[in-house]
């Protein structure tokens, strides 16, 4: 291996980049190829490739999706107490499972049971989803804009006249029971 080969003293380019020792270049490699790499490569040291960051990141235990063992682990959350940090954190993340499907299934039951009475419940509601898909793919609705005169049963110009002239509208009766004495 070249690893032998540097230590032997014998030197070739690969020594000169992995040891960043600056020595005359073969003929397939100019200086200032070997210059270029021998300054991006960092220096290595030995106590650098031994070390192994633990960080914990290995799993242990039942994966999510064998739900029996993770049901056998979180009910011994309740039977047994754990004897390490390990089991224990195991327990918490089976029960962890189970908590959340039946606090997420609670909270819909809840609703489906006794809905809200608000608008925006009443409209985006489940019930309603098949309606609104049934609108959205064949409904006739109300055009957007006016397809003909809309005709009003208000006559504009009389109310008009009547205001100006009496500052009262005809048969509507007083505001107060101070106006109806003087």
């Amino acid at each position: 291996s070249s690893r032998s080969r540097c230590s032997q003293g014998q030197v070739s380019p690969v020594c000169a980049v992995r040891e960043r020792v600056f020595v005359a270049p073969s003929h397939n490699m100019s200086i200032m190829v070997a210059a270029a790499r021998a300054a991006r490569t960092p220096p290595r040291v030995p106590a650098m490739r031994m070390a192994v960051r633990g960080l914990g990141e290995t799993t242990v235990g039942p994966p999510v999706t064998d739900l029996q063992a993770n049901f056998r682990i979180a009910c011994s959350f309740f039977t047994k107490s754990a004897r390490s940090y390990p089991e224990f954190k195991q327990q918490c993340a089976s029960l962890r499972i189970f908590a959340f499907v039946g606090v997420t299934g609670g909270c819909a039951f809840c609703l489906i049971m006794d809905p809200p009475k608000s608008s925006y419940w009443i409209r985006y509601s489940p019930t309603y989803w098949l309606k609104h898909v049934r609108d959205f793919f064949g409904g006739s609705s109300k055009p957007l804009f006016l397809t003909e005169k809309v005709e009003h049963q208000t006559d504009a110009p009389d109310i008009v006249k009547q205001l100006v002239s009496t500052r009262r509208l005809a048969g509507a009766g007083s505001d107060s029971d101070s106006e109806e004495e003087h």
